[in-house]
């Protein structure tokens, strides 16, 4: 028996198994169609690590980065990749069969209708024909070259030291203690060597013995390698391999001034933007063109910025960047430490792939580090120098793509960072950088009669500057002009959106909830130990578990503002009419100010708006500042809450806010308090960083790690349809005339969202209300496409809950929803409260 992966032949079906379990992954039995073979073999990758696609049985020869022929009958496209062939297969062959459409020149005999071929993941039923497991054949072991061993014991070091966070030291103590094992087994391997020669009637000496014992260590290409003068022996040896056999691009570090030692570090944009679109896994989810999507905003390039951007909005295809800008202090922030390390860090991501691909941490590029003090002192145009530079070129001469076969230019679309205004304080007159409001203003003006910026105007402002005597002058809110306005298309008045993390989650959310609960308990419908028993003992399920709020405390109440992160106050304001609904009478104002505010934030968190939702949204942020000042008169209005007012104009310009908010640029900060943490060496501390940044992403890339599997599948059971109980054998038979068998899985992650039995799913609409489905069963075909078995649920909506009452129907029919075809992509959890089924959307479900 032959392996149709690779060149391993035995006589032994257990041998065989063997092999397919070592080299080829766990899983089912398929039949490989790539080589000659009669045998059926292990799945032929690991899913979770390769990327589950609508190519299986050719895993593992991308992975190896051999070149596979496509297998479909007269084609002739040809890749080493297997999401450029899972791509090709999708957009030419998706109705193709292939057990019918195989290249001729590729298999020898037709798979028949009841092979493997047919079972997806997981299948308990193995089918090896008979006639192969007792032949003759003589065994041929498989084979992997020194070079390959010695690559993957280094990207082993390599992701100890970066993902892991293994330090440097750790890391030469577990070489040395290999070495030592090495060494000491010698021994024993002699003996198993005699062992094995005595079974076959071979006897040698013991100094023969010793010499083909000691020829097998010598030529061991991991031994070698980390022994003596091994290329991964030392450290310095480990890091001079990681430079010559990794995609590692080094960060160069800076000197601010020739008179000062401060420096900087930069790692260039031009050579990771190469890298990156050197791989084509990673530029064929590029998107360039910019649709005609009028009336409805899917991404930035709907919005008005993108559209009358000289650069963007003109070239067919261009290049987007977001930048993000943030302090981040690396030790804990009360101890004696304090803004001693405190480092300014600039992240950037490449907008053009969507929203779903680039939310990965992976995907969020470093561009600089510097320490906080230098930069306030030496100043952005300093500190910003190299990056400007290479935006320059970016900007005139581009970067080359493949895919394109052409030079393609580019600049900064937006820079995201937190809601400080241009004079980087709230505290000030003019602290909006969306308009010319005064403080005193804010609650005097109408959304629709804010003064906002302009492009001419703010230019002028800053022409005055220039001609100010003034030691610290300000125009308007303007202090200074802007670094980045030295790039030809970027502007600061169009180039900065807002925030939702700092403008909602850690500003008017928290410090509303406040004054509303303050209120409630005030007026006895709820008091505060039982408000924290409801909050301890509520029953979260799925995500709402992880972020799930703390309690309140009577120090947080007396500050104004529920402490918690952005999350915990999310879950807390879209949980609160399940916590305490039923305990506050309808039409109470404070009430009614929490529940609008929970209406605002589903509609601004969400991925696709409409121009009818804009109007809604304009008029709910109006009558809700109007509910908050008459209910509250005494209450001043926060710089936060002004800010809101413009998010439908802002959405108008910047495409959805979602998009472009911080949240996942804040999770970056994570790695760099890790390693450092771990390091315990804060001697050039900002090169010992990047350095470390870069390695991780140069494993990254090595391993084909950037993105999220598209699929994940845990545990899947094959079972029979006409085994499982009539609803649902009636809509398998209906979606699967064929089959006798399908699979089912205990759970899923599409692009990294979990999926799990009884979820709530929302799926279209009826009479203007989404409807909504229960997750009974999660099925898995054979080209790895995930369906959902539903049953509806019937829907009202509760206005005193802003939330939904579920009720279900035990005589309704099963039904198979596609997850591409939800109105949201985020799963929720339905709730018991006060006997009645409720579930509470995250984001706005209509348009």
């Amino acid at each position: 028996m032959k392996c149709r992966f690779c060149s391993f032949a035995s006589a032994s079906r257990e041998r065989l198994l063997r092999h397919h379990r070592l080299r080829h992954g766990r899983g089912a039995y398929w039949p490989c169609v790539y080589s000659d073979c009669e045998h059926l073999t292990k799945t032929a990758f690991n899913s979770d690590k390769v990327g589950a696609t609508d190519a299986p049985y050719l895993g593992r020869h991308f992975k190896n980065h051999e070149t596979v022929c496509c297998p479909f009958l007269r084609c002739s496209f040809k890749t080493n990749n297997l999401k450029t062939f899972s791509s090709h297969k999708s957009r030419k062959h998706k109705h193709d069969d292939i057990r019918t459409c195989l290249r001729a020149d590729l298999e020898k005999e037709p798979v028949s209708e009841t092979d493997a071929s047919d079972q997806p993941l997981g299948s308990e039923e193995e089918t090896l024909p008979s006639s192969s497991r007792n032949s003759d054949v003589p065994e041929k072991e498989e084979y992997v070259d020194a070079e390959t061993l010695e690559h993957r014991a280094a990207g082993l070091f390599l992701r100890m030291q970066t993902e892991l966070h293994v330090s440097r030291h750790a890391v030469q103590k577990i070489v040395e203690g290999f070495n030592d094992i090495f060494h000491f087994s010698k021994s024993h391997s002699q003996q198993g060597i005699k062992a094995v020669l005595a079974e076959h009637g071979i006897e040698l000496d013991d100094g023969v013995l010793r010499k083909i014992n000691d020829a097998v260590f010598e030529t061991n290409p991991l031994i070698i390698s980390t022994e003596g003068k091994g290329a991964l022996a030392t450290d310095h040896r480990r890091n001079l391999y990681f430079k010559d056999k990794f995609p590692v691009i080094q960060p160069t570090e800076y000197t601010y001034e020739r008179t000062h030692k401060q420096t900087f570090v930069y790692v260039s944009i031009i050579q990771v933007l190469e890298t990156l679109l050197r791989q084509p896994d990673f530029a064929e989810k590029l998107v360039f063109s910019q649709g005609d999507n009028s009336g409805t905003f899917f991404s930035f390039r709907d919005g008005h910025y993108y559209r009358d951007n000289g650069l963007l909005g003109v070239q067919d295809a261009s290049i987007s960047i977001g930048l993000y800008i943030d302090d981040l202090e690396l030790c804990n922030p009360l101890g004696s430490s304090k803004k001693i390390h405190k480092i300014t860090a600039v992240y950037w991501v490449l907008l053009n792939l969507p929203s779903k691909f680039r939310s990965t941490l992976p995907l969020i590029q470093l561009a600089c580090l510097g320490k906080t003090v230098d930069v306030r002192q030496f100043g952005y145009d300093a500190f910003l120098y190299p990056l400007i530079r290479d935006l320059g070129f970016l900007e005139t001469v581009g970067v080359y793509i493949e895919a394109l076969d052409t030079f393609v230019k580019g600049t900064v679309f937006c820079v995201c960072a937190d809601n400080l205004g241009f004079q980087e304080a709230f505290n000030v007159e003019k602290f909006c950088r969306f308009c010319c409001i005064s403080r005193d203003q804010i609650g005097n003006y109408e959304p629709r009669n804010f003064p906002l910026r302009t492009v001419m105007q703010h230019d002028s402002f800053v022409e005055q500057l220039k001609l100010s005597d003034k030691p610290k002058p300000c125009v308007n809110g303007v202090r200074s002009s802007c670094v980045l306005s030295k790039l030809s298309f970027f502007h600061p008045v169009t180039g900065f959106p807002p925030d939702l993390l700092h403008d909602l989650f850690e500003g008017v959310v928290p410090v509303e909830l406040c004054l509303c609960l303050k209120e409630l308990i005030r007026k006895g419908f709820i008091t505060f130990d039982g408000l924290n028993n409801r909050i301890k003992q509520f029953p979260y399920k799925f995500s709402d578990l992880v972020n799930k709020p703390p309690p309140i405390t009577k120090s947080s109440l007396a500050s104004g503002k529920v402490k918690g992160n952005g999350h915990e106050n999310w879950a807390l304001l879209r949980l609160l009419p399940l916590l305490i609904g039923n305990y506050v009478p309808e039409q109470e104002p404070s009430w009614e100010i929490l529940m609008d505010l929970k209406e605002i934030v589903e509609i601004i968190v969400s991925t696709t708006l409409s121009e009818g939702t804009l109007c809604y949204l304009g008029n709910k942020l109006s009558e809700h500042r109007q509910l908050l000042t008459g209910t509250f008169p005494a209450f001043k209005l926060k710089p936060k809450q002004h800010f809101i007012d413009h998010y439908v104009h802002l959405t108008r310009c910047f495409g959805p806010l979602v998009d472009l908010w911080t949240f996942r640029f804040e999770s970056k900060h994570s790695f760099f308090k890790q390693a450092i943490n771990d390091a315990r060496c804060f001697k050039n501390v900002l090169l010992t960083l990047s350095t470390k940044h870069q390695q991780l992403m140069a494993y990254l890339l090595d391993t084909q790690q950037l993105f999220k599997p598209k699929l994940h599948i845990g545990s899947v059971d094959r079972v029979k349809i006409s085994s499982l109980d009539e609803k649902l054998r009636t809509v398998l038979e209906k979606k699967y005339p064929n089959e006798d068998t399908v699979s089912l899985a205990k759970e899923v992650h599409l692009y990294g969202t979990k999926y799990v039995r009884d979820m709530i799913v929302s799926a279209g609409e009826c009479s203007g209300l989404p409807e909504f489905f229960r997750i009974l069963h999660i099925l898995v075909d054979k080209w790895w496409k995930v369906y959902f078995v539903t049953t509806r649920l019937s829907s009202w909506y509760m206005e005193h809950y802003r939330s939904y009452q579920l009720i279900g129907n035990c005589n309704s029919d099963l039904e198979i929803l596609d997850p591409e075809t939800l109105n949201d992509y985020q799963p929720l959890a339905a709730y018991q409260v006060a006997r009645t089924l409720m579930v509470t959307p995250r984001a706005w479900l209509l348009q």
